[in-house]
């Protein structure tokens, strides 16, 4: 009776998106998986290696991960999951030596987008200091700043045009990326200004670009591109001012309170800075709506408003789209007066809502003197 033939070994992949990631070598003889038990973690992790690419070279890093022996084969665990569409390298290192290119299974479920970018308006002061960008899921944060390009009218990239931050500047939940126009070229009197300008110039458009190949946290790329345009206009070198915060009471206990701005501020820093207060000082939960192209902020109490006396606080730090706070600019001319210390003490604008209290004439509420009442 003739022998079957050894199994010869294998190198196999699970790249499943939602399931665990391995490389495991599988069929190899049993003297030689008897011989792996032996072994300590860095002499497995020489056995069985992961690379990224084709053709790793004798120098590049391995992919971070672990190697154990198990009772079927030598397997490898990556410290991250695989990502879609990059291709990797496994290396075995037995007798024969075996070899595998492979790339993750493509994940389901639905692709990202970009839900919004802030300042929302189509125009936009050639000084504006910050752009935001939201996603519909967690993102992706390695090499963000290949696929997000600012162009000119022409289709050009504009170089410089951002503060450079490794993998991007991100929320807790990495659904919202930020990005900085560079400083040092919007304030007037500084080297990169003078010799670069700002990145924007009044009267001409502009788009705001991110690639296709951007990918979420389980490696789904956005597969189209996405672009924001805009015009920039005049530079903004005033201040918001208080007086122009008007308020519309809730005119019920379930209304919401209804804030119209000054002028167009910075929607990022609106959820953090400004809130509303209870007569004892305790801030209100609530839910925050930001509209009219971050002229409007809107609070929607989680429970009914009980009657009694409101504070509608904005801590001056709060910023125009230029980067303009309420007690400062963002840039000045180098000859001019040195401005005011800055005031930390939040503004108050006072408000009530009574059991049945109808909404005033006009729908305003008082306005807050500056630089703020004796209570601030």
């Amino acid at each position: 009776m003739l022998a079957s033939p050894a199994r010869a070994a294998e190198i196999r992949v699970a790249s499943a998106a939602g399931a665990a990631h391995a490389v495991t070598v599988v069929g190899a003889p049993a003297e030689v998986r008897s011989g792996w038990a032996g072994l300590d973690a860095p002499a497995l992790g020489r056995r069985l290696q992961v690379f990224t690419g084709d053709a790793p070279g004798p120098d590049q890093p391995t992919v971070a991960g672990a190697v154990r022996a198990t009772e079927t084969g030598l397997e490898f665990r990556p410290l991250f999951p695989f990502v879609s569409g990059l291709r990797y390298t496994a290396v075995y290192a037995g007798d024969p030596p075996l070899r595998l290119t492979f790339e993750a299974e493509p994940p389901g479920g639905p692709v990202p987008r970009v839900v919004s970018v802030f300042p929302s308006g189509g125009r936009l002061p050639e000084n504006t200091l910050r752009l935001y960008l939201a996603f519909s899921q967690p993102m992706e944060p390695r090499d963000v700043e290949r696929h997000v390009h600012l162009l000119d009218d022409a289709g050009r990239e504009l170089e410089l045009a951002f503060v450079e931050i490794p993998h991007g500047l991100w929320d807790a939940a990495r659904t919202r990326l930020t990005l900085i126009v560079h400083p040092g070229r919007l304030k007037r009197g500084i080297a990169p200004g003078e010799r670069l300008g700002a990145p924007l110039r009044a009267g001409r458009s502009y788009a705001l670009r991110v690639d296709a190949g951007l990918r979420d946290a389980t490696g789904r790329s956005l597969g189209l591109d996405f672009e924001h345009r805009f015009e920039a206009v005049a530079a903004d070198r005033s201040s918001p001012r208080p007086e122009g915060v008007m308020l519309a009471a809730p005119g019920s206990p379930t209304a919401p309170l209804v804030v119209d701005l000054p002028e167009a501020l910075d929607e990022g820093l609106l959820h953090r800075l400004l809130w509303v207060e209870a007569a004892d000082g305790e801030a209100v939960p609530g839910r925050l709506t930001i509209d009219r192209e971050e002229r409007r902020w809107t609070f929607a109490p989680e429970r009914p408003w009980a009657p009694g006396a409101y504070a509608l606080r904005l801590h001056p730090a709060l910023e125009d789209r230029a980067g303009n706070r309420f007690d400062r600019l963002f840039d000045r001319e180098l000859a001019a007066a040195a401005p005011e210390p800055a005031r930390e003490l939040a503004l108050r604008f006072g408000f009530e809502v009574g059991p049945c209290r109808l909404p005033s004439a006009g729908g305003r509420g008082p306005r807050a003197p500056w630089p703020g009442s004796p209570r601030a």
